[in-house]
């Protein structure tokens, strides 16, 4: 067998391979569809071929920056949990377990910053916080992990494909949309993202908020007695 024909055998080996992939994710698609996202995005699912960006259980909570205190975090109702998390392009996928169906929800890392809290430990874990909009943003998770080294990796995951998203967002905006290339695997991740996103728990109201409100209902019956 010659060379030409060795390597035509190999791009057609790759062709039947990524074909076999994107029918594998068109069918979970289906059935993540069918059954409402209970369904059809497993951890396995979302790994396709090239494994997931990051994997790793950890303990996640919605809220603002509280730090610690006598080991209890503060900022919301919400209570930290135990979830297996999973980073698959610009998605952070949030499991019970990870032998789940589906994830419970998901976090979009478009325009997130991740944020390596050293100094802060709860019962010996490492503190991440998810900023929106940057690292100076309004704090909307709080994730400890169990190891330094795993709130790390986790920490550069998120860096990482918020950097990547933020290109992609410059080429659509000058209209370079072509220069955008995703895996199968990718696209599949980020359109169960899209869906799981909006099952996020509610954030809960911040003490600024909870002043303003006051300020507000006090000014308000202060006309009213007038």
């Amino acid at each position: 067998m010659s060379d030409e024909q060795k390597s035509l055998r190999a791009s057609g080996k790759r062709a039947s391979l990524r074909e076999s992939m994107s029918g594998a994710f068109r069918k979970a698609r289906m059935s993540f569809v069918r059954s409402r996202g209970k369904r059809g995005a497993t951890v396995q699912d979302l790994r396709g071929t090239k494994g997931a960006d990051f994997e790793g259980e950890g303990m996640i909570h919605r809220g603002v920056e509280a730090g610690c205190c006598g080991g209890l975090f503060f900022g919301g109702s919400d209570p930290m949990k135990e979830r297996y998390i999973l980073v698959k392009g610009t998605g952070c996928f949030v499991f019970a377990s990870e032998t789940a169906l589906s994830p419970l929800y998901a976090i979009k890392l478009d325009h997130m910053a991740a944020e390596l809290k050293d100094k802060n430990h709860h019962e010996g874990r490492t503190l991440v916080l998810l900023r929106a909009g940057g690292t100076l943003g309004d704090v909307q998770y709080e994730i400890s992990f169990s190891t330094p080294d795993t709130a790390t990796a986790f920490q550069k995951a998120v860096t990482e494909q918020a950097s990547l998203a933020a290109t992609d967002e410059t080429r659509k905006r000058l209209g370079h949309d072509h220069l955008i290339s995703k895996r199968a695997s990718v696209r599949y991740a980020e359109s169960i993202a899209k869906s799981k996103e909006k099952e996020q728990p509610d954030k809960p109201v911040t003490r600024d908020e909870v002043l303003k409100n006051m300020e507000e209902a006090g000014g308000a019956a202060g006309v009213a007695a007038m």
